[in-house]
């Protein structure tokens, strides 16, 4: 059973209209959704914005149900170039753009774990990869647009990066990542203690700037979890 996490209620919605046979139950305030999307039995979650609430809807979640990877699904906002909204990032490693306590720890690590990034699972996310590839290859066939996959590492931080300023001193920290959202490395650390695979798939929906209004980002939130649906249900069956 895979717990399948997002941030935006628009994202809950459109992954919660391919489940299957849904049973919802309640706990620590918050609403489960169990069933299946194609193969693959899932439990859905809206894990709420920031570090702190995601953790602890993931780490609730394990408590109660047979979790055996995680899976976080959602918008981002782009911090290279190239990227184009639509296109999707899938994690090798996460990092916590805001983490800093030095001097007993350098910049983005995690203390006491040795870790300034949390690795995503290789395996899972080769099966995501895969899946995205046969999803891709339909909406091809079909005469739709697929959108490019892209993968690295995703900043995370309890801050909406909105303006030029908080944009490039993301930058300046983690470099390398492609993307900045507000939850992935929470839930990754999270599963890193538990021993568990995780991986985290986003859509761009902004440059990390201001140009987007709400009503234009909620829009582009159902288009990312229509999306990680679509992709989800191909999910290979070995």
């Amino acid at each position: 059973m895979i717990l399948l996490l997002s941030a935006m209620p628009e994202e809950i919605v459109a992954l919660r209209a391919g489940i299957s046979v849904v049973e919802l139950e309640y706990g620590a305030g918050r609403e489960f959704a169990l069933g299946m999307i194609g193969v693959q039995p899932v439990v859905l979650a809206f894990s709420r914005w920031g570090k702190v609430a995601a953790a602890a809807t993931a780490a609730h979640a394990l408590s109660r149900y047979p979790i055996q990877a995680i899976v976080f699904t959602g918008i981002a906002g782009a911090l290279q170039s190239h990227l184009q909204i639509g296109d999707l990032v899938l994690a090798d490693r996460l990092y916590q753009h805001d983490l800093d306590a030095r001097p007993f720890f350098a910049p983005t690590e995690v203390p006491l774990l040795g870790l300034a990034a949390l690795p995503a699972c290789a395996s899972l996310s080769a099966r995501l990869e895969e899946a995205y590839g046969h999803w891709a290859a339909a909406e091809r066939q079909a005469g739709r647009v697929a959108p490019s996959l892209y993968r690295g590492a995703i900043a995370t931080g309890d801050q909406v990066i909105g303006d030029e300023l908080a944009r490039e001193r993301v930058r300046k920290i983690t470099p390398e990542a492609l993307c900045v959202e507000m939850e992935g490395a929470a839930v990754a650390q999270v599963c890193h203690e538990f021993g568990l695979p995780y991986a985290c798939l986003r859509m761009i929906s902004d440059h990390a700037d201001a140009r987007l209004t709400p009503e234009q980002v909620y829009a582009l939130a159902h288009r990312s979890g229509a999306t990680a649906l679509g992709v989800l249900r191909h999910w290979p069956r070995h």
